[in-house]
């Protein structure tokens, strides 16, 4: 390549004029060397090396000694290593970052860096270098680096679920990675989720479910809250999750989420509603929640103008098991009974026992006169069959009464009164 001009000609000016060299050292360099490798006690270094490590230059002497007492020790065996090999090997640079003492106590990073200069037989007899102070850069570095090594502490330290994707625009997603916990609690590894899309992660029809979600997060432009169950190679879990938007410029570029496992949670939510609401003993619901179920009904036959009917049941000759065979057996024959009305009501129909010995069961809104008359044979029938436990049998009677909405109420008490009344009409022939 044909050397240039103008470098031509600040060779010539470096040569002619000293200024141009002090320019160069003082304003892009934190300080020159020059190493005689012949002796290796003197060196001579510019002033402003010792200005930046704060010394007086006119208290130094150019001797190698002068910097070897401020080095770091470690640090020098380093710096002394990597010139060897420079001088043995020219195409190997040398180019170290070492501390020094700062006179004040503080460190000081410098980068140095140097080329051997070789006399006619190839033998290197100096060495030319230069220093950078980086101490600001490697602050700055080691602040970052601190403030990643938190992040992922904390990233991977939580409990919750954590992972991040990238949105691509018109309801495509893609994730960019998870936590520790994530993986642990989906059986979904870093490898697995990085880079895919829902779709290609959990296949089109699940993909398409939580994208639903992501893009919710992208229109609201703010944090949304939802539970969710997701079929995941670690198991089916109910997840509480936050999708949280991370906003540039006006447009959600990326989807911070944080999911909670809360299966556990819902499976106990859903135990102490159970027994909030069904008898513990017979399996059917409590008094409480059939009235509330009896008020539904209500609601739903007024919205669609159709009609339902309950049917109030009585046990027959059970206070006489009770009191000759003792409540274990009673309880026993309440047990028997409950099953046989669960098989003989139809899928739509709700059976609650009342207390006692009374059961009631309502008859699904659009049955026919047909079917609730076929459903009340059928519960005599099966409550009638004999009973045996411990091999004794049992035989219970039942008195049954039906109540029609709206012929024989519009209410909830209306109607329990009527069907109470046929039913002691029925019990008493």
């Amino acid at each position: 390549m044909k050397t240039n001009y103008l470098k031509n000609e600040l060779d010539q000016r470096l040569r002619e004029d000293n200024q141009i060299l002090d320019f160069i050292q003082k304003g892009s360099l934190d300080g020159i060397w020059y190493l005689d490798l012949t002796n290796m006690d003197d060196e001579w270094m510019s002033e402003r090396f010792w200005e930046t490590l704060g010394y007086d230059p006119a208290q130094k002497k150019h001797k190698v000694e002068e910097w070897k007492n401020i080095i770091f020790d470690d640090d020098l065996e380093i710096a002394m290593d990597e010139m060897q090999r420079h001088i043995e090997d020219p195409s190997y640079p040398y180019d170290v970052v070492v501390r020094y003492h700062h006179k004040n106590g503080s460190t000081v990073w410098i980068r140095c860096r140097g080329i051997a200069i070789r006399d006619e037989n190839n033998q290197a007899t100096r060495m030319l270098g230069s220093h950078i102070d980086i101490t600001k850069i490697k602050k700055t570095t080691d602040a970052l680096h601190s403030i990643k090594e938190e992040y992922e502490t904390v990233f991977n330290g939580t409990q919750d679920a954590l992972f991040l994707m990238e949105v691509l625009g018109a309801g495509q997603f893609r994730f960019i990675r998870s936590n520790q916990a994530h993986q642990q609690k989906t059986g979904i590894t870093l490898a697995m989720i990085a880079g895919k899309t829902p779709q290609e992660l959990l296949g089109k029809e699940g993909g398409d479910l939580v994208s639903l979600n992501y893009q919710r997060c992208v229109d609201s432009k703010e944090a949304i809250h939802y539970e969710e169950v997701l079929d995941l190679p670690g198991g089916k879990r109910t997840w509480y999750t936050t999708l949280s938007p991370i906003i540039i410029a006006g447009k959600v570029v990326n989807i911070v989420g944080s999911a909670t496992d809360i299966t556990d949670r819902k499976a106990l939510e859903k135990e102490l509603e159970y027994r909030a609401n069904y008898d513990s003993l017979s399996g059917l619901a409590k008094r409480e929640f059939f009235y509330k179920k009896l008020q539904e009904a209500i609601q739903y036959a007024n919205d669609l103008h159709c009609h339902f009917a309950l049917a109030y049941i009585d046990l027959d000759k059970f206070k006489e098991i009770n009191d000759a065979y003792g409540h274990r057996t009673g309880d026993n024959v309440l047990i028997e009974v409950s099953n046989r009305i669960k098989k003989a009501i139809g899928p739509k129909d709700f059976a609650a026992r009342l207390g006692g010995d009374e059961f009631a069961v309502i008859v699904c809104a659009t049955a026919s006169k047909q079917y609730i008359t076929s459903l009340k044979n059928a519960l005599e029938k099966a409550i009638k069959t004999p009973i045996n436990i411990d091999n004794t049998t049992h035989h219970i009677g039942v008195s049954i009464g039906i109540a029609h909405y709206p012929q024989h109420g519009t209410n909830y008490e209306d109607l329990l009164h009527h069907a109470d009344q046929e039913m002691y009409k029925n019990k008493n022939k």
